[in-house]
């Protein structure tokens, strides 16, 4: 009797077990073929080959933070489908914390504006006593709806020896590309335009004080 009973259910086991695994296989393939590769990004320094503040002697700058919204502290690049509405690429993400990657890209641009080396940030802090001190505050950094970035901020400057206010400042800045869809290389390069600008902004609010 048992082995009648092995006999009747021996060939249905095998045709679940078979479907089972054409179905494994099956949906392996599908997971395959729809993988799409990630690909990374980083805000890279600009080049001002006609633009240098010199001044008698090196100046001494530090950056005391530079802070960025909540959103944007996330690797997956953020883009905004609306006014209020924001999504998130999970096939393009920072190579970096944005926001240090900001740090360092300010502390390179800086240092080639103002022609010197001495520039301390949270990330490489200076020994040197500063001549001013900046915070940065970045309230938005993203490709709007309109298929241009935008780049909205606004940084304090103070004197370095007795950390005395000289100015808050702000700019508002947007990229005049027309963002293809899904190009993140251009839009990208177009923010990396745009922080170089603010860079350049916040080198001329400290040159100002030297007059």
């Amino acid at each position: 009797m048992l082995k009648e009973n092995n006999d009747m259910w021996s060939p249905l086991y095998k045709i679940i077990i078979s479907l089972y695994l054409a179905s494994l296989l099956s949906g392996c393939s599908g997971v395959i073929s729809s993988t799409t590769p990630i690909r990374y990004y980083l805000i890279d320094p600009v080049e001002y080959p006609t633009i240098s503040f010199k001044t008698a002697s090196p100046l001494r700058i530090e950056i005391i933070s530079l802070h960025i919204p909540q959103y944007l502290e996330r690797f997956h690049i953020a883009t905004r489908s609306s006014e209020s509405q924001i999504g998130f690429s999970e096939n393009h993400q920072w190579g970096e914390n944005l926001r240090k990657n900001l740090l360092r890209t300010i502390s390179r641009n800086l240092s080639a504006l103002l022609s010197t080396l001495d520039i301390g940030t949270p990330l490489n802090r200076s020994a040197s006593l500063p001549d001013y001190r900046v915070q940065v505050h970045i309230e938005q950094f993203e490709l709007e709806s309109n298929k241009k970035v935008n780049l909205v901020a606004r940084w304090q400057l103070s004197e370095g020896t007795q950390s005395k206010p000289l100015g808050v400042f702000s700019a508002n800045l947007q990229g005049q590309e027309i963002i293809k869809e899904r190009d993140y290389e251009q839009m990208v390069s177009v923010m990396r335009e745009l922080y170089g600008e603010l860079c350049q902004r916040i080198a001329k609010t400290i040159i100002s004080q030297e007059k």
